[in-house]
């Protein structure tokens, strides 16, 4: 019973909705929205919200969603790698200046103290790991609700979109690193960082294997559902279980399986009905619950001010790394802002990275609120955003009769 009502509750009320708006606002985002709703209820009319979420099966479920949304997005851009320019290097850098400054920002806003009224530090946590964490969440991009705005995407815009996502897998690497650093910081726990040497270099051969077969399959893959199916669940599992190892987040190491597996078999595995499938049918349960773990009684109006004026400084300093360091080098001024306003959107990652960090004790339960609060109005706001300078640079394009 508690699994058809996880079911009624956080993915059939989720995906009406997506039809009420008419995709107006994106599918992974109406989940966490519901489960904050949800939340929020739970405290100002006093019910056991756990009587609707998450069960076992739902939360199972929606996480196998989420890897694989995140593993299409792999194929996706490996699909796609021969239409866009090879200008890895440009990405990288894009990817660091895209972290540094909203980074740099907001680390140096939390430690002025100019929101110390709801942003405080937790006590015995230094003012500078304090302003690191929070920094660290300002910059990050989301990975795995990206996968599903791009999924949402014009055709037209899916190569901009897949672009946006070899930055955010790139971000999101950064991401988990910073959070292990500032544990290790934080706890002095070395054996978190440096135990279990042959493991890690297991995962490093697993990336190299998977690097090495792609060259040799490239016309010699059968087309069977069966063939593809099976070494699809083979790379996902192997890419998954490496950056667990390494100490990567497993939505990591599937979006790089992805993007690692041969041509020929990310065209098999048919990612457009693949995607759809997990986008609407698996993946809902998995944000819904996020939103649902939230504490309603910290969501007050302070806290969502504090959270609108961190959005600003994120977001604008996101769209500036664009400007500054774009991933191809004649790429448009409108097209940097457009790739700069899919790389602000902080979604479930940001949501991760708060989790780890609230439970670490480096931020209090009304900082986590706040940037929870700033995910999901990022996160809303990114496809409006986005079609409002796609229509402005359409216009612009439209000649004069």
């Amino acid at each position: 019973m508690g699994f058809l009502i996880d079911l009624a509750c956080f993915l059939f009320v989720p995906v009406i909705c997506w039809r009420l708006v008419r995709g107006a606002v994106p599918m992974a985002v109406l989940p966490i929205l519901t489960g904050l709703a949800v939340a929020i209820a739970a405290d100002r009319f006093g019910f056991d919200k756990s009587v609707l979420g998450p069960s076992k099966w739902g939360e199972t479920i929606g996480w196998v969603g989420v890897l694989i949304l995140a593993f299409i997005a792999g194929l996706e851009t490996r699909i796609t790698a021969n239409s866009g320019p090879r200008s890895g290097s440009r990405v990288a850098t894009t990817a660091l200046v895209g972290v540094a400054l909203p980074f740099a920002v907001g680390f140096v806003v939390i430690l002025s103290g100019a929101m110390n009224m709801v942003l405080a530090q937790p006590a015995g946590v230094s003012s500078l790991l304090s302003a690191s964490a929070i920094g660290l969440c300002l910059a990050v991009s989301a990975l795995p609700v990206l996968v599903g705005i791009v999924r949402e995407l014009p055709m037209e815009d899916r190569p901009l979109g897949n672009l946006s996502l070899r930055i955010a897998a790139l971000d999101d690497a950064i991401l988990w690193i910073g959070l292990a650093a500032l544990l290790f910081l934080h706890k002095g726990e070395t054996d978190s960082l440096f135990a279990g040497g042959l493991p890690q270099a297991g995962a490093i051969a697993v990336f190299a294997a998977m690097i090495a077969v792609r060259r040799r399959f490239v016309d010699r893959l059968p087309d069977h559902i069966l063939i593809s199916g099976a070494l699809g669940i083979a790379y996902l599992a192997a890419g998954t279980w490496a950056t667990s190892m390494l100490g990567l987040h497993e939505l990591l190491g599937a979006y790089f399986a992805g993007m690692l597996a041969p041509r020929q078999l990310a065209e098999h595995l048919h990612p457009e009905a693949l995607g759809k499938l997990a986008l609407f049918g698996l993946s809902p349960l998995f944000f819904a619950h996020r939103g649902l773990s939230i504490d309603g009684a910290v969501v007050t109006a302070e806290a969502l001010g504090v959270a609108l004026a961190l959005l600003l400084l994120a977001g604008l300093s996101k769209v500036a790394a664009v400007h500054i360091a774009p991933p191809v080098a004649d790429m448009q001024m409108t097209e940097r802002t457009r790739l700069g306003l899919l790389l602000q959107c902080k979604g479930l990652m940001e949501i991760v990275a708060a989790t780890i960090l609230v439970q670490a004790g480096l931020i209090t339960p009304t900082v986590f609120a706040v940037l929870v609060t700033l995910a999901l109005i990022s996160t809303t706001l990114t496809v409006p955003l986005f079609r409002s300078v796609s229509r402005a640079r359409a216009m612009q394009r439209k000649p004069a009769r």
